[in-house]
């Protein structure tokens, strides 16, 4: 007798050679929640007799040898390997965590929209660009824009500068 038997008999009371468990006892017996347990007696996957207890309130009361036996039959469907995978179809058959994995890694790399230039190659900057071109801090370049020392205009919701704009302004300096 393994230690599962030894626990799952722990956990049952024996009544006229059958085996008993109360709701609670078999949904711990198979690890899942009460509700669970009575969703699969809803669905007529395990056999449940009510009755009424000593405080009037109806009780549950399930197989042991059945709960067992669901148990075991489960964890051996659990066990089976994807069909998918028994085939050979490897477009199907995700079921090793590395293959996912790499899988996700593929797909979360972000795909370059457009290309991309060099800020010195750019005919129309923005504030920071600009900043970052020449040095300059952009409370610098701004203020040369309202000055009117530098041309710039707002295209959307930021600073555009031409590089030509910007070289005269530099040699104004």
């Amino acid at each position: 007798m393994s230690n599962n038997d030894k626990a799952f008999d722990a956990l049952c009371h024996t009544c006229y050679k059958i085996r008993i468990m109360d709701k609670e006892t078999a949904a711990a017996a198979l690890g899942i929640s009460v509700r669970s347990l009575q969703r699969l007696a809803e669905k007529k996957k395990i056999s449940v007799i009510y009755k009424r207890g000593k405080s009037g309130k109806q009780e549950s009361i399930y197989n042991a040898d059945e709960i067992e036996n669901f148990r075991q039959q489960r964890d051996v469907e659990s066990v089976k390997p994807n069909a998918a995978a028994t085939t050979g179809d490897t477009a199907l058959a995700r079921n090793d965590a590395t293959q996912f994995l790499d899988f996700l890694k593929t797909a979360l790399i972000p795909k370059p929209l457009s290309v991309s230039v060099e800020i010195a190659d750019k005919p129309l900057l923005k504030l920071d660009e600009a900043a970052a071109l020449t040095g300059l801090s952009r409370d610098i370049l701004r203020k040369a824009i309202d000055t009117k020392k530098l041309k710039g205009k707002i295209i959307g919701r930021a600073y555009r500068i031409k590089r030509i704009d910007l070289d005269k302004f530099i040699k104004n300096l």
